[in-house]
């Protein structure tokens, strides 16, 4: 199995929701060092979703200060870790957002340092497109981190006021 189809197939296993996260519990891995990804990177992430959602006649998403602060903890902590996960209390952990409806989506791997195609993996998975294109979310955060390797763990934070 090619890299790009091995980073798809983990980045797909997590499992997405709109209100709520479910807890999965992974063994402690090494701290590993890592950078952020330039901001441009995730600024082409929203623009993709945004592509996708204006192409079926919903809104473009804004970027969010308060979504966008956890994406970035999210993602961080998913690089330093080498993990994929959702955690649950994603609405309670915003609830300083001001939000009545929250979701998220993740993902890893080495191919993905093309923003599109993390984009293109999302939109490929029937409950990861559902969150990218629910009508209600109007803003969204964008975190991505690299390690050493070069895989790139993102987490896309979505709000609904």
């Amino acid at each position: 199995m090619s890299t790009l189809l091995r980073s798809a197939a983990a980045g797909l296993i997590a499992t997405t929701a709109l209100t709520a996260s479910t807890t999965v519990q992974q063994p402690p891995a090494a701290a590993q060092s890592v950078s952020a990804m330039p901001a441009s990177y995730e600024s082409a992430v929203l623009r993709q979703i945004n592509l996708r959602r204006t192409a079926r006649g919903l809104r473009p998403l804004r970027a969010g200060g308060c979504v966008d602060r956890y994406a970035e903890s999210r993602s961080r902590r998913m690089a330093v870790n080498d993990v994929l996960v959702h955690l649950g209390g994603l609405r309670n952990a915003l609830s300083g957002c001001d939000a009545t409806m929250v979701g998220e989506v993740i993902g890893r791997g080495r191919g993905f340092r093309d923003a599109s195609r993390i984009v293109r993996s999302w939109m490929g998975s029937g409950s990861h497109r559902d969150v990218l294109l629910t009508k209600r979310f109007r803003n969204a955060g964008v975190g991505a981190w690299r390690d050493n390797d070069g895989t790139v763990y993102v987490s896309v934070v979505f709000r609904a006021p």
